[in-house]
């Protein structure tokens, strides 16, 4: 499916013309993705750094990766496509290219047809890159353009893992070591090669779970866990590896304990967050992997419609009150705070954060991070913070009374505030906030809008393929999808079987008007509440989100039921 996607793209491509560094500004600025000032800020640190315009435009927040490519690939008449849309690179062209040029260049070859190669770019002169490929194949070019950081990780991960047969270089070492019974080898390279493997199945978490008489490592890719593989139990001192890596007491196995390190995995670093829990069988290992990511995207390429973008960037740019997003657990909701930052002037507006841990990087921002053996956290951050002369402030989240008056106080003192808080309804944010001291009038004056989020996983492109819908599945859809056909995944070597790849959010917007403003002052129930809130025509239910969604090919209605609990055999 994707390559002949990529073939429709591609074909009859025109010639490609170089383009200059300040054309690119000029163009970024006709395209309203840059003001006067922000371009006259760039082109001045451009004269003393003697940086390229639009490495710099990205480093201090001004444009996304994803803004710049896109322009790119309009000047250059040639298609924009996500890295995960694209086929896997052929392992015999591939052969022909080496890391470091590629690195140098900002390409990789992917797949041969008709006497063309396609290639997607990143930061790169397509002049010198077709002038590389006809030189080592012979054959002509078709382009395609996708993020700059994407491009380079893409690169990295493929020629590695062409070079490193991953699987058996991990079943060596696990025979190494569990024949070495004087404990001589060290379990390094062992645990090297699992993160690895970690990154390149696209898991967030790696469990290391013991059983009678093994231990299994599992991977959580897309939000469900995936086992990955069965290690023998005299394995365990890789725990205590781990352990000592990350300063915890290796001693200690009667009591839970939490510990992090620092790695490099592909040329990227990572910060891994690790826990133990005592069980029945031994001691349980969770290792969460963070990487070190500056590519922040904008809502439009998290999935956001582009009519609750356009609603979500008028509440952006209030001078103050508060936004929170609601969700559990792995919903997106930290990537969600950073891309409404993203909406942000940086230059313009100063910007503090506080945050457990800082995920994103986010230029021009002054960003913490919690640290609770140091006394600071979420509560204690904010009066410091309004010292700073802040204009917007990020609050990871909003836990107990003390901070939730704190973000208030900002909130109704001229600062925007942006937060999270654990409740799984966009109508449960008043009942969650009452007991902890916070009157309904303060919260009707200060409250501007609510996200409510789930992250469904997306249907793998490569291997999907359109079904017709039950009886069930089309009631359910309703008749303005009557026609509709699901798109299912049948699993492939991207996906890892599984059908999806890659997550987008279901989302709820309350804007807080006066009706929902009067509502909550008046302290009315959470079903009177939601009765308001559907009265009003800019607000849409999640699972209106979902079944576009669905009808749209981009996830199922299996994925909605286990996220929501709704959908034509759940709840809804």
């Amino acid at each position: 499916m994707a390559d002949t996607m990529l073939h429709e793209l591609t074909k009859g491509e025109t010639v490609l013309e170089a383009t200059g560094e300040i054309r690119l500004g000029d163009f970024l600025y006709k395209k309203g993705l840059l003001s006067e000032a922000q371009l006259a800020y760039a082109l001045q640190k451009q004269s003393v750094e003697n940086e390229r315009l639009g490495s710099l435009l990205i480093q201090h927040g001004l444009v996304t990766e994803h803004e710049v490519a896109q322009v790119l690939s309009g000047q250059l008449g040639i298609p924009f496509v996500e890295i995960g849309k694209l086929p896997s690179p052929d392992i015999g062209i591939l052969k022909q290219f080496n890391r470091e040029l590629c690195l140098r260049l900002g390409f990789l070859p992917l797949t041969a047809s008709e006497g063309r190669l396609t290639v997607v770019l990143g930061d790169a002169d397509p002049n010198a890159v077709r002038e590389q490929v006809l030189r080592r194949t012979g054959l002509e070019t078709n382009f395609v353009q996708s993020v700059f950081t994407d491009v380079r990780q893409w690169i990295r991960q493929n020629f590695y893992f062409a070079e490193n047969p991953i699987e058996s270089l991990i079943k060596r070492e696990i025979t190494i070591l569990a024949d070495d019974v004087d404990h001589a080898y060290s379990p390094e390279h062992l645990l090297e090669l699992l993160l690895h493997l970690a990154i390149r199945d696209r898991a967030t978490d790696v469990h290391i779970a013991p059983s009678a008489n093994s231990m299994h490592l599992l991977f959580r890719v897309d939000g469900v866990l995936r086992p990955a593989l069965a290690m023998p139990m005299s394995l365990g001192r890789l725990l205590t590896y781990i352990k000592l890596n990350s300063e915890m007491d290796i001693a200690e196995q009667r009591r839970p304990q939490d510990g992090s390190f620092q790695t490099v995995i592909l040329d990227s670093p990572y910060a891994v967050r690790v826990s133990t829990l005592i069980s029945d069988a031994g001691e349980r290992m969770v290792l969460r992997l963070l990487p070190e990511r500056n590519n922040l995207a904008g809502l439009e390429q998290l999935g956001f419609r582009d009519s609750d973008v356009k609603r979500l960037k008028r509440v952006f740019a209030k001078p103050s009150g508060m936004l929170l997003i609601t969700g559990p657990t792995g919903s997106g909701k930290s990537t969600t705070l950073h891309a409404a930052l993203r909406q942000q002037s940086l230059i313009e507006r100063n910007v503090i954060t506080i945050e457990d841990p800082i995920e994103y990087h986010i230029p021009a921002a002054c960003q913490t991070e919690v640290n609770r053996r140091a006394g600071y956290d979420f509560g204690n951050a904010l009066p410091s913070f309004l010292r700073h002369d802040p204009d917007v402030i990020l609050l990871g989240e909003i836990r107990d009374a003390e901070t939730a008056r704190s973000a208030l106080d900002a909130a109704a003192t001229g600062h925007l505030l942006l937060s999270s808080l654990h409740v799984s309804s966009i109508f449960g944010i008043v009942p969650r906030l009452r007991p902890m001291g916070l009157e309904p009038q303060m919260i009707a004056d200060n409250l501007i809008a609510v996200i409510n989020q789930r992250l469904v996983r997306q249907t793998c492109p490569h291997c999907g393929v359109a079904q017709i819908p039950t009886d069930e599945e089309r009631a359910w859809l309703g008749e303005e999808y009557r026609e509709t056909q699901i798109i299912r995944g049948l699993g492939c070597d991207r996906c890892g079987g599984s059908g999806y790849l890659g997550r987008l959010p279901l989302y709820e917007i309350l804007i807080v008007d006066e009706p929902i403003a009067n509502a909550i002052a008046d302290d009315v129930g959470r079903a009177q509440l939601h009765k308001v809130a559907l009265d009003n025509s800019s607000f849409t239910p999640l699972v209106e989100i979902a079944r576009w969604r669905i009808a749209e090919g981009q996830t199922t209605p299996e994925e909605v039921e286990r996220v929501t609990g709704e959908g034509p055999g759940g709840l809804g």
